[in-house]
């Protein structure tokens, strides 16, 4: 081409006293000519290009970069970047180290391999260095310190790993100092010496570490400080207000604590986040009074409390406010002195309460109003939003709003703006806003839970860029049916807890997480599903009443991450090519159906599983081997089949391992293990029950879990209801991913679309539903028996701690290590062969709700230790030899005698006889009272027994505590029982534990 043919011209080497040749972004492609070398007096070299990517792009193959470049003895400025070098390893840095008078060396993206050698340090006069996104895995040479007038140093993107030398921070002259994206490069932060020059530190997506030095207050010259994405912690120094010059700082993803700094000396600050930290307490006004070319700010995913600062609003160039998923609260005041160039509101997930002021739908540059999560009230008109034409983004989403929709001009959708995301879960909605028929933008709709009843509109389906659609826990009955033959660019699709029936809905071509769970349907699954869900890593159709076998083609879905089948009507074996999914597959499913034969044992080493619940089936056979290859085990449920084994001691090694139900099965033989000093530390639900278990109950095994022995699982400090992550950090699926295997007209159609749209909106979306907890948070329910009574477990609390040994054969003592468990709430060792005492060491056990030790051979009396049992709400002693007086205390007074029949040495309250073998008397009312005298003292009567009455009950609430906690426990589960939306949860004051009602959101 005669672009090329130019630069080949021989004419242009010829020119011998040629000192600048700047060619750069000219165009230029194919080999360097070997006749730059001619030109000795170059001083300043350029050939660099910014179309990297492209393959036609100039290279030094043939000739080589030696040749090229072995006779430009005098050349001070080189920049080559964008050029693909085809150089062996180090060899570069060989040819580059002998051009000495470099002071600029540019070779970024430019297709080089490492290591970095060490005989670049011969470059002593180098001004700036820039390597970045080259391939170099290599560590930084300590050599680098040397550069004593090095200016820039950008290494980003390089695959750098190792420690990175502290003297390089250092260096006097050094202004520019960019390593971010790599990943393995460890360092921390030197103490800053006064001298520091420091203009730019860019540390992001690295894994620096340690603390944020309060000597940073030296580099008086720090413009932007980038360390997001890095492992930091300890608090932010105060020095950090002396930071005058500073434009740009990011503290982003750290681990960062304490309370915020002032940053009102910092005049030039345009940009600031530390979100997705630990930092804590009130956000007061005057730390951002001041600061006028403030454009960003964000605080989100912290633990910031108090009310939204006023100042923070009235700043004349803000453009960005997010404080995202903090614990801020109050009224949110009027919006009339707020910043009119305002485009994006983020307060989602806080406390923030009262209604949502009006004057909001007055900023009429807002593209994104996130107000989800919190406890806002009143009612919105929808119509509000027509006033933002420029709203690109609007979520009310689990608030106690209601959203009003006003038919009456939905004939008109030009009037609304052009949204790329709608959030109205719980919005009271009584139908699907008609408007959004003609919206051609939208992207993301949430309109779970609310009240939409009848058929899903197939005008729904034909919103050709919809990738995110959420209509769960609504009445919807059925789709309309010409849904069939439509095919959707959807990614995320939750259809679960509705009413739909029939046959399933059709499968979008390009789903990654579709959850049909919690309906009526009650077809076949079609046997080629697998081959119809090629990207899918979410599938979840249980709670419906689906039956025949399970498709084999489910093995063919290779990123499948959840498969959750439970509670249908399968029948038939499960398919042995599951093991196929084991290594992606994290959650497995098919509990509550008709399988038969025996489990698998085919999992490999491989094994990825996080959950594996196989419950409620006719499974038979032994438990699989293989199932110890699963290294990160949670959840192992296996309950209620006809499995015929001896105690799984082989799972010791899974240490991970926090719920195993072993219950009505087959199982036999001692469950003494050879090695427990340490295995199932995390165990906190234990299962048993209903098998054939004997010997005695081993104490090394008790002893070794250790959750059960610190109150609120303390092990990992962990509280909250239990769940699992579907996907680590590194290997989440972003928006971008799941769109990669769109149609390329539709990805560059929604690449337009979310150009100003919030990315982690979209990257939520891609995996959100009814049992997911947040992002990628998956919860399993499990039945156990509690109090006497099967209670099924929707969530469960991690603080939540059961263990179940009934309908055995276990004999001998309770062991003492058993009395360890002080976090224990629910023990059931009925129906055994067990002797013995019990042991008053039971009185540690200050969590137990509910003892049932019936049906066994205990003897002597019932050690008074029982009686401190503030919390016990359920107690059965029935049928075993105990003797003597049942000891006093309000709490076991409170219980039936059915909890002590079957004792027939036992008395005292509440049995009917006394320990004098005497009958406990009925009181009989005497009526021989006659004339005049009998009415003054009925009279007398009343008002007497009304003071005696309220007197009885009312003083010992005052004085008796423990009265006192008998009757507000009893008060408090009584509510429970009548308003579902009340739980219990567990709380320290004062050193003591104490559990009350709260309000379940």
């Amino acid at each position: 081409m005669v672009i090329f043919l130019a630069m080949s011209a021989p004419e242009l080497y010829k020119l011998n006293n040629l000192r600048f040749l700047n060619l750069s972004n000219a165009g230029f492609e194919g080999q360097i000519p070997h006749e730059i070398s001619r030109l000795r007096r170059l001083v300043t070299l350029d050939l660099s290009s910014t179309f990297t990517t492209s393959s036609h792009r100039l290279k030094l193959e043939e000739p080589n970069i030696a040749m090229v470049l072995q006779n430009l003895t005098a050349i001070t400025k080189l920049y080559l970047d964008g050029v693909a070098i085809f150089a062996k390893r180090e060899e570069w840095c060989h040819v580059l180290s002998s051009l000495h008078k470099l002071r600029v060396l540019s070779i970024s993206s430019c297709n080089l391999h490492g290591p970095i050698d060490s005989s670049l340090a011969k470059l002593v006069t180098l001004n700036i260095l820039k390597l970045s996104h080259n391939n170099l895995s290599s560590t930084v040479p300590e050599s680098f310190v040397n550069f004593s007038n090095l200016v820039t140093l950008e290494l980003r993107n390089c695959g750098l790993n190792g420690y990175f030398p502290k003297g390089i921070f250092q260096i006097p002259t050094l202004k520019v100092l960019d390593v971010s994206n790599n990943h393995d490069l460890r360092g921390s932060l030197p103490n800053f010496q006064p001298s520091g020059s420091l203009h730019d530190m860019i540390l992001s997506n690295t894994n620096f570490s340690g603390k944020l030095p309060g000597a940073i207050s030296n580099l008086k010259q720090l413009s932007i400080i980038d360390l997001s994405y890095c492992k930091f912690n300890g608090t932010l120094p105060d020095s950090i207000l002396e930071l005058t010059q500073l434009v740009h700082l990011d503290l982003s993803s750290n681990y960062f604590t304490g309370s915020l700094p002032s940053f009102n000396m910092s005049k030039n600050l345009t940009y600031i986040s530390v979100s997705y930290n630990y930092l804590t307490g009130v956000l007061p006004s005057s730390h951002f009074e001041g600061l006028k070319n403030l454009a960003t700010i964000d605080l989100g995913f912290n633990f910031f409390n108090g009310s939204l600062p006023s100042s923070l609003l009235k700043l004349p160039y803000l453009r960005e406010l997010k404080l995202p998923y903090n614990q801020l609260y109050g009224i949110l005041e009027e919006f009339v002195t707020a910043s009119p160039l305002l485009e994006m509101l983020d307060l989602g997930g806080n406390n923030l309460q009262g209604p949502i002021p009006l004057s909001i739908f007055n900023l009429r540059e807002l593209r994104v109003i996130q107000l989800h999560s919190n406890k806002f009230n009143g009612t919105i008109q929808l119509d509000s939003i027509r006033r933002l034409s420029n709203l690109i983004e609007f979520g009310l989403s689990h608030n106690n709003v209601i959203v009003d929709i006003d038919y009456r001009n939905d004939s008109d959708p030009s009037s609304f703006p052009n949204l790329t995301t709608l959030m109205l879960s719980s919005c009271k909605l009584r139908g699907i806003p008609i408007f959004l028929r003609n919206l051609s933008t939208l992207l993301y709709l949430d309109l779970a839970d609310n009240e939409i009843e009848g058929s899903i509109p197939h005008w729904i389906w034909q919103l050709e860029y919809v990738v995110h659609l959420n209509l769960s826990k609504n009445s919807f009955t059925d789709l309309e049916p010409s849904v069939w033959n439509l095919s959707s660019n959807l990614l995320d699709i939750d259809l679960s807890s509705n009413q739909l029936q029939g046959h399933l809905p059709f499968i979008p071509k390009f789903v990654n997480y579709l959850d049909y769970s919690n309906n009526r349907f009650g077809s076949n699954i079609p046997m080629d599903i697998g081959n119809r869900l090629p990207y899918a890593s979410f599938l979840s159709l249980s709670n419906n009443s689906l039956h025949g076998q399970i498709p084999k083609s489910l093995c063919n879905v290779s990123s499948l991450e959840l498969l959750d089948l439970s509670h249908n009507n399968f029948v038939g074996v499960i398919p042995k090519c599951i093991k196929t999914l084991s290594s992606t597959l994290r959650v497995l499913s098919f509990g509550g159906n008709k399988l038969k034969g025996h489990i698998p044992d085919t999992l490999p080493n491989s094994c990825d599983l996080r959950l594996l619940d196989l419950s409620d089936n006719l499974l038979g056979g032994t438990i699989p081997k293989s199932l110890a290859n699963c290294q990160r085990l949670l959840v192992l449920n296996l309950g209620k089949n006809l499995l015929s084994d001896k105690f799984p001691c082989f799972l010791s090694n899974i240490s991970t391992l926090r719920i195993m139900d072993l219950s009505l099965n087959q199982l036999h033989g001692s469950i003494r293990c050879p090695r427990s000093n340490n295995d199932w530390e995390m165990l906190h639900i234990v299962d048993l029950a209903s098998n054939n278990f004997s010997g005695a109950i081993p104490g090394a095994l008790l002893n070794s879990w250790k959750a059960m022995k610190q109150e609120g699982i303390s092990v990992g400090k962990e509280f909250g209801h239990l769940y699992i992550n579907l996907v680590d950090f590194y290997g989440f699926k972003t928006f971008k991913d799941l769109m990669s295997h769109l149609d390329k007209y539709i990805v560059s159609k929604i690449a337009t679309l979310v150009t100003n749209t919030s990315s982690s909106i979209l990257d939520q979306g891609s995996s959100d539903s009814s049992n997911v907890v947040d992002a990628y948070r998956y919860q399993n329910s499990i039945t156990i028996t509690n109090k006497g009574q099967q209670v099924k477990f929707v969530r469960i609390q991690r603080a939540f701690t059961y263990l179940d040994m009934s309908s055995n054969n276990f004999e001998g003592p309770i062991p003492n290590e058993l009395m360890q468990f002080k976090a224990l709430i629910a023990l059931n060792l009925s129906n055994n062969a067990l002797s013995g005492h019990i042991p008053s060491s039971i009185g540690n056990l200050k969590n137990l709700e509910s003892l049932d030790l019936s049906n066994n051979s205990f003897r002597g009396e019932i050690p008074i230790q029982l009686a401190s049992l503030s919390f016990l709400g359920y107690l059965n002693l029935s049928f075993n030899h105990l003797v003597g007086e049942i000891p006093m205390g309000t709490q076991i007074q409170s219980f039936d005698s059915d909890s002590f029949e079957g004792n027939e040495e036992l008395c005292g309250p509440p049995l009917i006889h006394n320990c004098n073998n005497d009958t406990v008397l009925t009181r009989v009312t005497s009526h021989s009272h006659t004339g005049q005298s009998s009415i003054d003292w009925n009279l007398l009567s009343i008002e007497l027994g009304f003071i005696f009455g309220f007197g009885i009950f009312t003083f010992p609430l005052i004085l008796w505590r423990r009265w006192r906690l008998w009757y507000f426990k009893h008060v408090d589960e009584m509510l429970h029982r009548i308003i579902p939306q009340l739980d219990f949860v567990y709380v320290h004051r004062e050193g003591q534990r104490y559990r009350t009602l709260r309000w379940r959101y």
